[in-house]
């Protein structure tokens, strides 16, 4: 603090403790902290808590209400070492990359600024974005720094600025939200399952977010108007305390049912194409 004081150092900040150890601090020192850096887990950690998923107060809370900085830092490692634990979750984020890419470059060719794609990823793959790129993207989405720590020059590149602002201005709610549930399935190493229906080509489909907060697991079935199961539905599992991702349109309709046969909630989608739709199971009815 008397470093700062003496405007020698501009800023101080936090490098990984724990919560109740930066609300001590916090209420304890002159100077407060400017910067807080830790890993990818918790940068998530306080998407899902902006999205209250979670009461707990933690990290994410401590920041918003002291102005604090959160700085994601190794980004890239962080993810790419989790790549074998959640397979499924990361060939999603793959394939995201490829649909991505030609939405924007079509997007960005209509407004005649294709240049600002050009890209050849971190292995020089060419036409699809890097799992990277999508993360700090969807990072920088949600208001939080990164720290990629490339040093190569294509991941330099990869990673500029310019880019990743670029590519997380472009993204929809619906692609957002497929993002952050492949990336939550790999840092928990809880696999997406084979048929998970996620990251297909076009732009008019919904998000549909549906968030178990009871104990036990529900089944989500698309339903008619009159609530009817429809034919050619065969549900999907939500696990107690968990969350899935949907894909519908506008005016889908969906019913959940708990593992007694008991209707916990119907929920119907109102957004626009794009958009996502959250939605909450609640612990009691």
């Amino acid at each position: 603090e008397r470093l700062y004081e003496a405007n020698i150092i501009h800023g101080l900040g936090l490098d990984g403790i724990h919560g109740d150890d930066i609300r001590y601090l916090v209420g304890k020192c002159k100077i407060k902290p400017q910067l807080y850096r830790g890993d990818v887990s918790q940068a998530l950690d306080i998407v899902r808590r902006n999205h209250h998923m979670d009461k707990e107060e933690h990290i994410a809370t401590i920041m918003k209400e002291n102005g604090i900085t959160f700085l994601a830092s190794n980004v890239a490692g962080h993810i790419l070492e989790k790549s074998f634990m959640a397979p499924n979750a990361y060939a999603l984020l793959q394939n995201l990359g490829g649909v991505l890419y030609r939405a924007h470059h079509e997007m960005l060719s209509a407004q005649g600024d294709s240049a600002v794609i050009s890209t050849t990823g971190h292995k020089g793959e060419g036409q699809y974005y890097s799992v990277p790129r999508i993360v700090l993207s969807y990072l920088v989405r949600h208001k939080i720094c990164v720290l990629p720590h490339a040093y190569k020059a294509e991941h330099l590149a990869d990673d500029a600025p310019e880019w990743v602002g670029g590519l997380a201005n472009f993204l929809t709610e619906r692609r957002v939200a497929e993002i952050g549930m492949a990336l939550r399935s790999m840092l928990s190493e809880n696999d997406l399952p084979e048929d998970h229906g996620l990251g297909m080509e076009g732009e008019t489909e919904v998000a549909s977010v549906f968030h178990n907060l009871l104990v036990q697991e529900v089944q989500i079935f698309r339903v008619d108007e009159k609530d009817v199961v429809l034919s050619s539905e065969n549900g999907r599992v939500v696990k107690g305390g968990g969350s899935i991702v949907l894909i519908a349109n506008t005016g889908d309709k969906f019913a959940a049912y708990g593992s007694d046969g008991q209707k916990q909630g119907t929920f119907t989608v109102v957004e626009k194409a794009g958009g996502a739709s959250d939605f909450t199971i609640p612990a009691a009815i």
